[in-house]
């Protein structure tokens, strides 16, 4: 993403937002897996009912409306570099690394759920990943050795595997773009 976690909990921090971040990225990334999407007038809303403040500052704006194309990018890009948005370890604690993974497994699953796009029972693929996040979402750090760095590796290992989860479901719902223009027959 263009925009980094310690700029957006700043602009979080000034506005008094409910949620973190990462809350709204998985609430995000679950909408745009669905294949939702929203105009920028009701991004912001949606944004502004989730994160829990009565309107959208001047300094919120521009953020929200690049986190909005950078994570509609990021999912749709070729390279599946797509990320989930956490704070590094020079932001945050490792307890604080895996609370934030936790609300972006349930802000993934609101937003899912909120673009009521989903009809019916889906393939099972998404069933299990749903099921993962959902398992994530109660994710909590019990080792009393804060600074195991086992602690890192399964965080790191966690987050890759919400990574591959929500591509997993983003692919699922949202069929490749096709080519445009000229003939594409192989001969």
């Amino acid at each position: 993403m263009a925009i980094h976690y310690p700029t957006l909990a700043d602009q979080w921090d000034d506005d008094n937002c409910f949620q973190t971040p990462s809350a709204l990225h998985g609430w995000l990334t679950g909408y745009l897996a669905t294949g939702g999407r929203l105009t920028p007038e009701q991004w912001l809303q949606e944004a502004a009912d989730y994160l829990e403040i009565d309107a959208i500052t001047d300094g919120l704006r521009p953020l929200l409306t690049t986190f909005y194309a950078d994570t509609e990018a990021a999912l749709r890009a070729e390279d599946m570099a797509y990320g989930v948005l956490l704070p590094d370890d020079e932001e945050a604690d490792i307890d604080e690394q895996v609370e934030c993974l936790a609300q972006w497994s349930k802000g993934f699953l609101d937003g899912f759920g909120a673009s009521g796009r989903v009809a019916g029972r889906p393939d099972k693929d998404v069933i299990e990943v749903l099921g993962d996040l959902d398992a994530f979402s109660q994710v909590s750090l019990e080792d009393a050795d804060r600074n195991d760095p086992e602690n890192a590796q399964l965080l790191n290992e966690l987050a890759e595997h919400a990574r591959v989860a929500a591509l997993t479901i983003f692919y699922a719902f949202n069929a490749p773009t096709k080519p445009t223009g000229g003939d594409t027959t192989l001969h």
